[in-house]
């Protein structure tokens, strides 16, 4: 019986975090997709990556989907701005674009 070939990218895909982290964001995003929901806070969508990631590791590799999180407005008197991510690039765009109306 013949074992699969073993790949560096295989050995990348398990210890190497510039592909785990996007992966498992990748992962997370398919996740909210299915869920029904349009969009979460950050501190939530941070709960859909499975195996968990830090939130550093988040906000290192966050830039690598753009178009898929926004920060909101300040409202109410909050000083900072909070991050949604959104099920897919179009609802991102729509959000945004009703702000500007």
């Amino acid at each position: 019986m013949a074992t699969a070939k073993r790949t560096l990218a295989d050995l990348s895909a398990a210890h190497d975090k510039k592909i785990i982290v996007p992966n498992r964001i990748r992962a997370a995003l398919a996740a909210l997709a299915t869920s029904g929901n349009d969009w979460v806070y950050e501190s939530d969508f941070i709960k859909l990556v499975l195996p968990p990631i830090s939130g550093s590791d988040l906000s290192k590799y966050r830039s690598y989907f753009a178009g898929f999180w926004e920060e909101t407005p300040s409202v109410n008197g909050k000083s900072s701005a909070r991050k949604v991510w959104f099920a897919s690039k179009a609802l991102a765009a729509k959000w945004k674009a009703s702000l500007s109306e």
